[in-house]
């Protein structure tokens, strides 16, 4: 019987956390579609930034 109900308490505590925290509009599709042109724009960057690097220390090397 106390099992049952610390599972009770600690469902509805984890439930009662969870409609606090998560809102439901992030899960749209154009929140989503933004955040992956958001990731895309970011990697680009990253890639980008990385081939400079490189080309800079191969660059760095030749001398």
């Amino acid at each position: 019987m106390i099992v049952k109900l610390i599972f009770l308490i600690v469902f509805i505590l984890s439930f009662s956390w969870c409609y606090q925290n998560i809102n439901i509009e992030d899960f749209t599709k154009e929140n989503i579609t933004e955040q992956i042109k958001k990731e895309k724009t970011i990697n680009t960057v990253q890639q980008t930034r990385e081939k400079r690097y490189q080309e800079a220390e191969r660059a760095m090397n030749a001398f």
